[in-house]
């Protein structure tokens, strides 16, 4: 009988508890939108050397060709018009989200799906992988589009 009054002063001891929680934690649940809206998951990839020359957003239609470095702060997309040329994706480490790193979005990737992939300079992966470890070759990532820096590590728009 002891034991059985035991069980149930924990219990109420641990639903006051609750109660308590939930009310100094109340607010608006919020769902974030990965099919269609401006956040995604997908993997993050890297890719350096010749691949970096001639950025697909800016060799087309008379604008002028641009090289990365594999210190810029860029990355690579599949896109089905040059919709996400130029602009800038907040991207997160899903498996350790204090790693994140924004990029300008400025060439194709050749490999991606439209909508499941980031491919990465070396220096821009290297933010997202934990210690930098270029060797993991792919992270599970979320991105969100943003507002690009100024710095001469993100490219400028050309001017047509």
């Amino acid at each position: 009988m002891k034991l059985l009054a035991s069980i149930t002063l924990l219990f109420a001891v641990i639903c006051s508890l609750v109660a308590i929680v939930s009310a100094e934690t109340q607010g608006t649940a919020s769902m974030m939108n990965f099919e269609g809206g401006l956040t995604k998951r997908g993997r993050g990839t890297w890719y350096s050397g010749n691949d970096l020359k001639n950025a697909a957003c800016y060799d087309r239609n008379g604008l002028p060709a641009y090289s990365a470095t594999i210190h810029s702060m860029i990355g690579a997309m599949a896109m089905r018009k040059f919709e996400n040329c130029y602009k800038c994706m907040k991207i997160t480490n899903l498996n350790n989200r204090k790693l994140n790193v924004i990029v300008k979005i400025v060439d194709l990737c050749a490999g991606c799906h439209v909508g499941t992939a980031i491919d990465l300079t070396p220096a821009a992966f290297q933010k997202l992988a934990p210690k930098g470890n270029l060797g993991l070759g792919v992270l599970n990532i979320g991105w969100t589009q943003v507002r690009c820096p100024q710095s001469k590590l993100y490219p400028s728009k050309p001017k047509a």
